[in-house]
């Protein structure tokens, strides 16, 4: 057996063991991160100042306590109308408008990310654009869940 330097020791495999199955216990025992994305198209905009809110929900059970920790959303439609679009939760009570095509935000973080989100498009100007005006839509909510107990 060759002598170790001063100040190492050496553990025995059973401790080793439990310190491992404690790490991984502990590393289960934190949130962990998921997302969902939901993509659809609403009804046409007819109209100046026409509104449509459309759905954006997961297509599966979270479980239970998922919070939302980021949001993003996109539109995209034919032609150069004016489109003002708001990102909500809840209902359109709690909204953030969209500047541009798309919206990275914090804004719902701590909400039920189970709960649907929506896009609400409202016709501004047509500008030459289509009539009835389709907007597609994404949504992708990322979220933690709770941790698990331990069995």
């Amino acid at each position: 057996m060759t002598a170790r330097p001063p100040g190492v020791r050496r553990f025995s495999p059973a401790i080793v063991a439990a310190v491992l199955l404690a790490y991984a216990a502990q590393a289960n025992a934190q949130t962990s991160k998921h997302a969902w994305t939901s993509s659809n198209v609403g009804s046409g905009l007819h109209s100046v100042n026409h509104e449509v809110t459309v759905t954006y929900k997961p297509f599966q059970d979270l479980p239970r306590g998922a919070v939302i920790t980021q949001v993003y959303a996109a539109r995209d439609y034919t032609g150069q109308a004016d489109v003002q679009t708001s990102l909500c939760w809840s209902g359109t009570h709690h909204c953030v408008d969209i500047i541009g095509r798309s919206i990275s935000t914090r804004a719902f973080n701590g909400k039920d990310a189970a709960q649907p989100l929506y896009l609400v498009h409202r016709l501004r100007a047509l500008r030459g654009s289509p009539a009835p005006l389709h907007v597609k839509g994404n949504v992708t909510v990322w979220y933690e869940t709770p941790p698990q107990p331990q069995e």
